[in-house]
C-alpha cells in the first residue's frame, strides 16, 4: 500500500513587490482583458531546490490557473482586498493562504512547494499454487488411479515430433486418418457387430470443452501433457457433458505455461 505522508517540512508563502512581466505568465481560465472591476494577479512556484514547477494548479474562488514551464502564473480577481489562495501539484504538498491586497493591489505571489514523502508500508506475502500446478496436481492424481491413458511432458519431447497425431499412431485403439483438410485426425476405433468402428473423440483443452477441435491443431511443443479415456465410464466427471450422444471417447490436453514451450511459427506439416 502506498501512503503519501501528509507532513510539510517547509513551505513559504510570500508577498512581495517581484515584478513579473506580464506576457510570460501561464494562463487562467478566464480569457480575455479584465474588467474595471477585476485585478491581477501573478506568482511564481518552486521546490525547494528554487527550480520552477509546471503545471501547478492556483486555485481562488472562480478561477483557476496552471503554472508554465517557467513556474508563472496569472489570475484575475474580483474587485476585493482579500482572497484564499490554493496551490497544489502532483507529487507536492498542497498549500492554501489567505492573501492581502496593497493599497488596491495584489503584491507577486512567491510560492515554495514541498515534496511529499512517499512509504511503503508493511505488507505480508503469500503464495498459492498457481492454476497449472493445481492442473498438474488434479493430472498426477487421476493417473494414479490408472483409469486412461496418460502422457507426460518428458514422454511427449521424446517423439521429437510436432504433431501430438504421431506420438499416439501406435496406441491400441487409436487410428490417425487422413483429412480432407491434409492434416491428420485422431479417432478412437470402438467395435460393434464384429465390425471397428472410427470416430472422433471428445477434445477438453486446458479444462474447457474444445467441440470439433482436431488434436494435431495444437503443437506438441506447446503441450504439458496428455489424457486419453476410451470409454465413457473411465472419463472423469468433469470432464463429461451434457449431450444426447455419449462420445466414444476423450482426450484431455494441458497445455505448457508461457515462455515455457518451444513456439512454432507454422503448422505441423501435413
Amino acid at each position: 500500500m502506498i501512503v503519501a505522508s501528509a507532513r510539510v517540512l517547509f513551505v513559504a508563502l510570500v508577498l512581495f513587490g517581484l515584478a513579473l512581466p506580464n506576457a510570460a505568465v501561464g494562463q487562467g481560465t478566464t480569457p480575455g482583458p479584465p474588467g474595471p472591476q477585476r485585478r491581477e494577479l501573478v506568482g511564481y512556484i518552486r521546490d525547494p531546490s528554487g527550480a520552477p514547477i509546471e503545471g501547478a494548479r492556483v486555485e481562488i474562488v472562480g478561477e483557476s490557473a496552471l503554472s508554465n514551464e517557467k513556474g508563472l502564473f496569472r489570475l484575475w480577481t474580483r474587485n476585493i482586498d482579500t482572497v484564499t489562495i490554493m496551490v497544489k501539484r502532483l507529487g507536492f504538498a498542497p498549500i492554501e493562504a489567505q492573501l492581502t491586497a496593497r493599497n488596491k493591489q495584489w503584491d507577486s505571489v512567491y510560492v515554495e512547494l514541498e515534496p511529499t514523502v512517499q512509504t511503503l508500508g508493511g505488507m505480508i506475502v503469500t503464495t498459492s499454487p498457481t492454476t497449472r500446478e493445481r492442473w498438474m496436481s488434479e493430472f498426477e492424481e487421476r493417473r494414479s488411479k490408472g483409469l486412461g491413458v496418460f502422457l507426460t511432458r518428458d514422454e511427449i519431447a521424446a517423439r521429437n515430433t510436432t504433431r501430438l497425431s504421431d506420438i499416439l499412431r501406435d496406441r491400441r485403439g487409436i487410428q490417425v486418418v487422413h483429412l480432407s483438410t491434409g492434416s491428420y485426425g485422431v479417432r478412437f476405433v470402438t467395435h460393434s457387430g464384429g465390425r471397428g468402428l472410427a470416430c472422433q473423440p471428445d477434445m477438453w483443452l486446458d479444462g474447457v470443452r474444445a467441440r470439433g477441435m482436431e488434436l494435431d491443431e495444437i503443437f506438441a511443443s506447446t503441450v504439458e501433457a496428455l489424457e486419453l479415456y476410451d470409454t465413457f465410464a473411465t472419463v472423469p466427471l468433469q470432464f463429461t457433458h451434457q449431450a444426447n450422444t455419449v462420445p466414444c471417447g476423450t482426450i484431455v490436453v494441458w497445455t505448457r505455461a508461457p515462455g515455457r514451450a518451444n513456439r512454432e511459427t507454422k503448422k505441423p506439416p501435413a
